[in-house]
């Protein structure tokens, strides 16, 4: 009998253990949220700038067919050169969302 409450015991404590890793990992997947960039294009459309936007949405309301307003990037996606954020240049086209003029 001391056997089985022993080993019933040891369940208990594995499962346990086991809820506690679980939800360790759902809460870093919680807290490791990318940062993101809104960047201006130029005037073209073509290009993107250096310049950040913080609500897209005033400047540029419209989600049409083409990227011409700004442009939505990662933190991984910029780099900061002489303390000024840019998209690095093999990221250009790979832009997480987009807005467009109206």
């Amino acid at each position: 009998m001391k056997k089985y409450a022993f080993l019933v015991v040891a369940v208990i404590m594995v499962l346990t253990a086991s809820a506690f890793v679980v939800a360790n990992k759902s809460n870093t997947k919680a807290t490791t949220t990318s940062t993101t960039y809104w960047f201006q294009m130029d005037e073209s459309g073509t290009s993107v700038t250096t310049t950040q936007v913080s609500n897209p949405d005033d400047l540029c309301p419209d989600k049409l067919t083409e990227p011409d307003c700004t442009r939505q990037y990662s933190a991984s996606q910029t780099e900061v050169i002489g303390g000024v954020r840019h998209v690095k240049a093999s990221e250009t086209n790979n832009y997480i969302d987009f807005r467009s003029k109206n």
